[in-house]
């Protein structure tokens, strides 16, 4: 049976100017409340604050919670994961390149784990921060860009509504493609790792994968400069069931 094969999209190469780590540092505060840190530093003796310190030196750290999945597959050059139905925080911006809205689109999301829900709810900071990416119609027109934040599994139940700029989404279980790559992710480094997986994929043979749209994924806080973990995630199409399941 030949394997039908459809071509990659053309997916954007246009030159970003790299943000260094400097260029980060906004976001730092996000990853660790700053305020609550520095009392709970100077409570070491305090239990409680013990515990809050060592939970802030882990998120300083890039150890904190992460969405479960389950490797079903390694193949040549890159892994196919299940991971299962769950809730994710996320919030939605439209522009010409990803790169200008990370910082507002994390800002909203970090706003609304740190208690900027109707329930006045603290949440910890998880990973992996994944953003949705919708290619617009042409170069010129704006694409469409979701990044969610995983909701941590204590709260996966019930999860605060986050107002107009927040929405929960319960996604179904998802099947994914992915490699990991280093260093940062502007929309340049983006846009080549996406092309190259999408190429890989194709030559591997592998079918009824959405092309057309998919995922950036980082794990660690802007301001770690080394051993940096992001991945592009490409969704195999869910298979419709058969009259007999």
């Amino acid at each position: 049976m030949s394997i039908k094969s459809t071509s990659p999209p053309a997916l954007s190469n246009a030159k970003m100017q790299v943000r260094s780590p400097l260029a980060t540092e906004e976001m730092a505060p996000y990853f660790v409340d700053k305020k609550n840190y520095q009392k709970e530093s100077a409570n070491k003796t305090d239990k409680g604050g013990m515990a809050g310190l060592v939970k802030g030196i882990k998120a300083l750290l890039g150890d904190v919670e992460t969405a479960p999945f389950t490797v079903t597959a390694e193949k040549e050059g890159y892994e196919e994961r299940v991971y299962p139905a769950r809730k994710w925080a996320c919030t939605t911006m439209q522009g010409p390149e990803r790169d200008s809205l990370v910082s507002p689109m994390f800002r909203k999301l970090f706003n609304y784990i740190s208690g900027k829900n109707e329930l006045n709810l603290r949440m910890d900071m998880t990973t992996p921060v994944a953003t949705y990416i919708e290619p617009g119609a042409g170069p010129t027109c704006a694409s469409t860009f979701t990044m969610s934040f995983f909701v941590p599994e204590e709260h996966q139940s019930s999860p605060p509504n986050g107002g107009p700029d927040v929405f929960v989404q319960e996604r179904p279980e998802l099947t994914v493609l992915t490699r990991r790559f280093g260093g940062y992710a502007p929309d340049e480094a983006v846009a080549k790792e996406a092309k190259e997986l999408a190429e890989l994929l194709q030559a591997a043979g592998e079918t009824d994968v959405d092309f057309t749209h998919y995922y950036v994924v980082g794990y660690d806080p802007p301001f770690k400069p080394i051993n940096r973990r992001n991945e592009i995630w490409f969704i195999k199409k869910s298979k419709p069931a058969s009259p007999s399941e």
